[in-house]
């Protein structure tokens, strides 16, 4: 194959658009012809003899059988072993099944297939059935169509709780049966140590080995907390004490609940920040001993407005619940992480700046791009991120996920569309679609059926 000419820098941009739509068209094949093949291949019931095929379960809970020889067809196609194939079988069949709207946004090319299938392995993984399935498929569904997968990844354990209360409530108490902690063999003078603990103890742990780390020596606070592990051991066992230096500080653990999961605490979750989401009914043990302070945040867009250019403390919160990560398109760095923006950028001696409809957390490096790297944005209300890149390409952001929403026009050839030199089309062609011609396909480029953003 010729190298490729792409001598522009609009040129490469738009020619990176096409692959990335060929990319996602290509795993909709695949997907449609699994579940296809899956579908087409019959079993001979009539034949009774030792080793005959049988019928096999496709998937988890609610996914059909499937005849188990279809297995090797398709995997001499994807050039796969036997297990591999199984795993991928049971991915499209649970996504098909299962995950309806997640599947329908697959097809139309906007969600990734692989991030649809980590979705039905978490589902599967926790042993949710058909019904519960379904919830849990409504609950993600929107945010994989608009966040990026690392945003999505944090979500998943509070939607899987959500969908179905009572499993998950089951298997917490099957984790605890499973509570233990390894060490390996010593490999290069180390250890390795693995374990599951109970969330209480595990975030007691954490504290102890940050206060403990605090008075030792070490270039970081990774190997001090290693040490700090080895200190409590020895101290357990009479070899040696624990440091007396300084005041304990008092840990502190952000738990959030939403006002609709209190309404009704049997199904409802609590969110422990930088930890993960748990049942309400498993908070007790969790904060036994804590002292539990309640700082209710409503987001108001109504705040007071403040003159100065430091974001005071409490419009900060709820800009950073309105907004929870970077307000830049595809965004995943907590908002906790960066700097509160003022969209407008801030001039000394203008009264009034500081609002919510004029603030957006970015980091560092998207504060940049904004600043010098050409990137254009406005906030034209409150939440609402609008963003065009240098090369024409623009971009709606708000609390619910990014959406592209539009391009500049495309290079007048582009080198996907043009025909050879001594290309001649037919005259007969006839009207386009009609039997015996091919159909004009859709600009590959084009979404046929585009989400709405919800501000």
């Amino acid at each position: 194959m010729a190298e490729l000419v792409l001598d522009s820098v609009a040129v490469a941009a738009a020619a990176l658009d096409h692959a990335t739509d060929t990319i996602r068209a290509a795993e909709v094949t695949q997907c449609l012809a699994i579940a296809a093949l899956c579908d087409l291949h019959e079993v001979d019931e009539s034949v009774l003899v030792d080793g005959c095929e049988r019928w096999v379960p496709g998937g988890a809970d609610g996914t059909p059988h499937i005849g188990e020889f279809v297995i090797g067809e398709i995997a001499g196609l994807l050039g796969a072993g036997i297990g591999a194939t199984v795993l991928r079988i049971h991915r499209v069949l649970n996504l098909r099944h299962r995950h309806p709207t997640l599947w329908t946004l697959v097809v139309t090319g906007d969600i990734r297939a692989h991030e649809a299938f980590l979705v039905a392995d978490a589902a599967a993984a926790a042993k949710l059935d058909a019904d519960a399935c379904s919830r849990f498929d409504r609950m993600c569904a929107h945010a994989l169509a608009l966040q990026p997968w690392a945003r999505v990844k944090g979500q998943l354990e509070r939607w899987l709780v959500k969908a179905d209360p009572t499993q998950a409530a089951a298997n917490a108490a099957a984790a605890a049966g499973r509570r233990r902690v390894d060490l390996g063999p010593v490999t290069d003078g180390h250890v390795g140590l693995w374990g599951q603990v109970d969330a209480a103890d595990g975030l007691a742990l954490d504290d102890a080995l940050n206060h403990l780390a605090e008075n030792l020596d070490g270039e970081t606070i990774d190997h001090r907390r290693a040490s700090a592990l080895g200190l409590m051991a020895r101290s357990v066992l009479g070899q040696d004490t624990l440091p007396t230096g300084g005041v304990a500080k008092k840990a502190e653990i952000v738990v959030r609940i939403d006002s609709a999961d209190l309404a009704d605490p049997g199904s409802g979750t609590a969110d422990i920040a930088g930890w993960g989401h748990v049942l309400l009914s498993q908070l007790d043990a969790i904060l036994t001993g804590c002292k539990i302070q309640v700082r209710p945040i409503v987001i108001d867009t109504t705040v007071p407005t403040f003159d100065g250019y430091v974001v005071p403390d409490a419009m900060r919160r709820v800009l950073g619940e309105r907004n929870p990560v970077d307000v830049f398109p595809y965004g995943t760095r907590q908002a906790g992480s960066c700097q509160a923006d003022h969209t407008i950028p801030y001039q000394a001696g203008l009264t009034g700046q500081t609002h919510l409809g004029n603030l957006g957390p970015l980091s560092s490096f998207t504060h940049r791009l904004k600043t010098h790297g050409g990137w254009h944005l406005e906030q034209p209300t409150p939440g609402l991120f609008l963003w065009r890149s240098p090369l024409g390409y623009q971009y709606a952001v708000t609390t619910t996920g990014t959406i592209r929403i539009g391009k500049p026009e495309p290079p007048q050839h582009r080198w996907w569309h043009q025909e050879p030199p001594d290309h001649q089309p037919p005259d007969d062609l006839g009207p386009p679609g009609r039997a015996g011609t091919a159909p004009i396909p859709p600009d590959p480029g084009e979404r046929q059926t585009p989400l709405p953003y919800v501000a």
